[in-house]
């Protein structure tokens, strides 16, 4: 595990934060719950190398030490990931002072842990007594990998391998002892169970949610998820390849997806959502049908169509094939100029369509046009394109949202939805952008209302007055009858939006859509699928 402070150092070279006088492991923890949490953590760190280094400590003494600064330091994690999620506009050293506080202080107590949790299954194999503590401690320590995993996933960095071989042997030593499946207490709310094979299928699956393809408050919503399902999941004994997920015990690989019939690996362990996807299905379906503003299943400090598009993303990646198959890419050169936003794209669009920048009452809530990021073009293949952004922290960038993209310079516009995001060792941070239209149509709906729907506008006054419009934008019109074309499909915004919903076309002759299903669900927009009427009827 040493190598993981080693990668840590690496990664937040620059002025160490000033470390908190090192406490006396007799001593009791200081009230840190209403300090500062960058203060709180640093306070905390000095307890984990008296508590944690010290082959001569006793080890169940130094679990319970470190159970309490654990314990003690989550609330502050919590508190700065929650800053971290909602910094994007900060400057970039402030972001990263953030990152670093919080990797280095969970790297200290992920190694801490670790080495506490190996130090006290060796004595239950001598001492009996020993064996509850044993189990809680590795519990802890997976637990504590998984929040190093979720710092990690948020600044899109990989977890080191380290994190991997610590979690795997840590899980063998628990399952050759006959503790692995053990209920253990290992949070600091005393009615909370788990066990350590819960714990690993936590950090295995978490893995498995490709956190490269989530925003921050998505990871943050899928931890959460995995937190309340987990008991579901699967973990099948040595030699039965079954299930979708695998990982090598003898390695420090991340677990992947498994290869089928065609891999032959006895020494692979295979594993699963098993009946937590079931769970998760049943999650969907509540939140899909309650109002968007009543939706909290995970906390009222994510907003609700980040939650239901969390749990969307997780049934499409915990199926047993993959949604996403990433097409053969070759070097590219060049710039981006990347808009943000649905209603900053849907103006870009229509402007560029209409020079003469009719003026709608839509369009004066928008505000000032914002200036386009420049991005590099690394890359491109298939549908996509993959850039080098121009601030190394991503600025406004975050996976799922759609983007308009100009290719150096050009005066027309493409549709994109930024599908990944990952953090290269050098510290650039890149992004693979799925072009969901090269030839997106800007439009004007209207809402058609139903004679029998309850509305304070008529039907005649919203058509002459411009009430009740939506800006849409057409991907895929359905011109294309080709076998295997893209079918219709639309985006709007997120708040327009309504399953079976009619809308005509201010065009003249007007057209009749109606939406059909959603396909996606982002901060601002919806991506659905639809279908053209011959009339409002």
């Amino acid at each position: 595990m040493l190598d993981v402070l080693s990668w840590v150092k690496k990664r937040t070279e620059g002025p160490a934060a000033p470390k908190a006088q090192q406490a006396q492991t007799e001593g009791l923890l200081p009230d840190l719950r209403d300090a500062d949490p960058v203060t709180a953590l640093n306070e905390l760190s000095g307890w984990l190398d008296p508590a944690g280094g010290s082959a001569s400590a006793d080890p169940k003494a130094r679990s319970e030490i470190l159970a309490r600064v654990q314990d003690a330091g989550a609330a502050h994690v919590a508190a700065m990931l929650a800053k971290y999620r909602a910094s994007t506009d900060a400057k970039q050293a402030a972001r990263e002072s953030t990152w670093k506080t919080l990797i280095q202080y969970q790297a200290h107590l992920a190694h801490a842990l670790g080495l506490c949790a190996k130090a006290l299954m060796k004595a239950a194999y001598e001492d009996a007594e020993l064996l509850a503590p044993a189990e809680a401690s590795t519990a802890r320590a997976l637990r504590s990998c998984r929040t190093l995993a979720r710092i990690c996933f948020a600044h899109y960095v990989s977890v080191p391998g380290s994190v991997w071989r610590l979690a795997y042997t840590l899980y063998a030593r628990a399952e050759e002892i006959g503790s692995a499946a053990s209920p253990v207490k290992a949070d600091a709310d005393p009615k909370k169970v788990t066990t350590v094979e819960q714990e690993l299928l936590r950090l295995l699956m978490f893995q498995m949610s490709a956190p490269d393809m989530m925003a921050a408050e998505q990871i943050e919503v899928a931890d959460r998820a995995l937190e309340q399902i987990g008991e579901g999941f699967t973990l099948r004994p040595p030699g039965v390849a079954d299930n979708p997920f695998c990982f090598d015990p003898d390695g420090d690989a991340p677990p992947r997806r498994a290869l089928g019939e065609q891999e032959v690996a006895p020494a692979l362990r295979y594993f699963g959502p098993g009946v937590g996807y079931d769970a998760l299905e049943k999650i969907y379906k509540q939140l899909t049908e309650a109002k968007t503003e009543t939706i909290k299943m995970f906390g009222m400090d994510i907003a609700p169509r980040a939650q239901v598009g969390t749990v969307q993303h997780l049934l499409a990646f915990w199926r047993a094939k993959s949604p996403y198959a990433p097409p053969t890419r070759a070097p590219a050169s060049g710039s981006l100029q990347i808009v943000h936003r649905y209603a900053q794209i849907w103006k870009q669009l229509s402007d560029a369509q209409h020079s003469s920048g009719e003026l709608t009452l839509a369009d004066e809530s928008d505000g000032l046009p914002q200036a386009p990021e420049h991005w590099t073009l690394r890359e491109a293949g298939g549908n996509e394109l993959g850039a080098e952004l121009a601030q190394a922290d991503g600025g406004t960038a975050k996976c799922g949202e759609v983007v308009g993209v100009s290719v150096n310079g050009g005066s027309e516009y493409l549709v994109g939805m930024i599908r990944r995001m990952r953090c290269e060792p050098g510290g650039s941070l890149h992004a693979d952008i799925a072009v969901l239209s090269r030839k997106p149509q800007p439009l004007t709906l209207r809402e058609v209302r139903k004679k029998d729907e309850d509305s304070v506008i008529s039907d005649a006054a919203s058509r002459q007055f411009s009430f009740a419009s939506v800006r849409a934008v057409i991907l895929a019109d359905g011109s294309d009858s080709a076998q295997g074309a893209t079918p219709p499909n639309l985006l709007l915004p997120a708040e327009s939006w309504k399953q079976g919903r009619i809308y005509e076309t201010t065009q003249d002759p007007p057209r009749y859509l109606r939406g059909l299903q959603v396909t996606r669900h982002g901060d601002d927009y919806v991506r659905a699928t639809f279908e053209w009427l011959p009339g409002p009827g």
